[in-house]
């Protein structure tokens, strides 16, 4: 698990290895800010892989899911002897920071969230969550149950991104009491990133250990 800080600098060097696509969905983003951003983390997600799978960046092929989840065109990696094994990777950024999943032990989802200020999130509550998920706490419709709703959202976000549906499904069919959708469970760890921001990584199996660095180290 990586946490990528992307306000550092380097993005102008490293816009050369993204491809047309990552240079056009840019482009269309409303301001510079998030343009840059959204570049950064582009650029960071090709370095970080390139490392794993010992491809150069700009010769790394992505492709995408029918909900817009990413993945190698080749989703294997070398293991130093020869031997081809699965990779999978997942990549969520918000505000500031970005974090990026990467294994071998099945599909995997990853989702940072910026814990924004909301008045209050009831309406959203009780939109979004399940009856059960909605029993967890009395306080919804004030400030102080933010963090939690954040924390929720971010957990079925992860599981939706780790069985590639994106928000194609609604959130209320996504416990993350038990870690399930549809029936399948996944497994689930929440995320701490930085203050005013939580996270949560989804995989279809659970890992052996959870590595957690930074980029740039």
């Amino acid at each position: 698990m990586w946490r990528i800080d992307l306000s550092a600098r380097g993005e102008a060097g490293g816009r050369a290895i993204l491809s047309p696509d990552e240079r056009a969905r840019a482009e269309r983003l409303v301001n510079a800010k998030a343009r840059a951003r959204f570049r950064r983390a582009r650029i960071a997600l090709r370095r970080l892989l390139s490392e794993y799978l010992r491809v150069p960046p700009g010769e790394l092929a992505l492709e995408y899911g029918e909900h817009g989840k990413p993945r190698l065109v080749s989703a294997r990696a070398d293991d130093g002897a020869g031997v081809e094994i699965p990779f999978f990777f997942n990549l969520s950024h918000s505000g500031g920071l970005a974090l990026c999943a990467v294994g071998q032990f099945g599909e995997i989802g990853v989702d940072i969230e910026r814990i924004r200020p909301l008045s209050y999130p009831g309406p959203l509550a009780r939109d979004h969550l399940s009856p059960e998920e909605w029993r967890l706490r009395s306080d919804w419709e004030t400030a102080a149950a933010r963090p939690e709703f954040f924390r929720i959202w971010a957990r079925k976000e992860a599981i939706l991104k780790a069985a590639g549906l994106g928000l194609s499904r609604p959130l209320g069919r996504v416990d993350t009491i038990r870690g399930e959708l549809d029936g399948r469970s996944w497994w689930l760890m929440d995320l701490f990133p930085g203050e005013g921001f939580t996270g949560a990584v989804a995989c279809s199996r659970a890992p052996e250990s959870v590595r957690q660095w930074s980029w740039p180290s």
